[in-house]
């Protein structure tokens, strides 16, 4: 069975040049799915890299364009191997990769989603507004994982955009009490748990110096690393969260406290299971993260806020 058509959805025609239109797909595989999209997100960071036509990861891209790597939606039509889902199942989706002409990164900025079965969590109710941050938590969850931490451990947390916000309440909900937290716009530092918060990785006085077990950079900007070695404990962990365009920092001004650098990027099956059920737990306060919420017709003005607004976190397109 092949599922084919058009929708509409949203597409970066080039740099910088964002358009609402018909897109064509092209589902042919047996485990392929169409989804009915209920709402995506932006993600400020990445998508501003990807307007502005700088590299985010090492795979080459040619226009047009697809973004969008979250949306909730219903499932339209399921291919003949496709077992576990049904027509009517509720579904969190991270991918859209069975455009025609279109290259997708992410690629669910769409009416309807047409992507594998394997890109989809099933949600087993009707989606709810908190549901669109399955990925978003995944992501902490899985970066998390890859740094030893016990009670005492005192962890800074660089950029309080949605990485580094979730990062910091998740941390906060598995008991982790000593956060501290650089945030520029302090209408985000006021939304999130952290116990010490600067505007500037400056303010923190000589008394911070040799203090951190855990530096967690979310802003992208690596030479903040730099700034932060004489806040860190010898041989702390500096774990890499943002979407770097220059990875490039001077060595000889890190080398004394000799950091482990990690980098985490990869979210799995089992990320998003445990996201999903700590968001079902209710020990992360999720209303916080949705800054403003805009019906599809208004994306361009959606993507202004999103990309330029101090207190924006997330920000939510509707497709219905």
């Amino acid at each position: 069975m092949t599922m084919k058509g058009e929708t509409q959805a949203i597409v970066l025609q080039k740099a910088n040049k964002l358009k609402l239109q018909r897109a064509a797909y092209h589902a042919s595989e047996p485990g392929d799915v169409l989804v009915k999209t209920i709402a995506s997100t932006i993600t400020p960071g990445f998508d501003r890299l990807l307007l502005t036509n700088k590299a985010v990861s090492s795979r080459v891209f040619k226009y047009p364009i697809m973004p969008g790597s979250e949306a909730i939606g219903q499932i339209l039509t399921i291919g003949p191997s496709v077992t576990e889902l049904q027509p009517g199942d509720f579904v969190y989706a991270f991918k859209g990769d069975r455009w025609s002409g279109i290259e997708p990164y992410g690629g669910c900025h769409a009416e309807t989603i047409p992507t594998s079965h394997e890109n989809l969590f099933a949600l087993g109710r009707p989606p709810i507004h908190r549901d669109l941050l399955i990925g978003l938590l995944a992501y902490a969850v899985s970066a998390v994982e890859k740094v030893p931490l016990d009670a005492s451990s005192r962890i800074l947390v660089l950029g309080l955009g949605s990485v580094g916000l979730m990062v910091a309440e998740y941390l906060q909900s598995l008991g982790y009490k000593h956060i501290d937290a650089v945030e520029t716009f302090s209408i985000r530092g006021q939304l999130s748990h952290a116990e010490h918060i600067a505007l500037d990785i400056d303010d923190f006085t000589q008394d911070f110096n040799n203090s951190y077990d855990l530096i967690i950079e979310t802003t992208g900007r690596i030479l903040l690393v730099e700034k932060a070695a004489r806040l860190m404990k010898a041989q702390a962990i500096v774990l890499l969260m943002g979407n770097y365009e220059v990875m490039a920092y001077d060595y000889r001004l890190i080398q004394h406290k000799e950091p482990v650098i990690i980098c985490s990027g990869i979210t799995t099956g089992s990320h998003l299971k445990e996201a999903f059920a700590v968001l079902e737990s209710g020990r992360i306060e999720t209303e916080k993260f949705f800054t403003n919420v805009f019906p599809v017709a208004q994306y361009e003005l959606a993507y202004r806020k999103a990309l330029d607004s101090k207190d924006s976190i997330k920000t939510v397109l509707s497709w219905l």
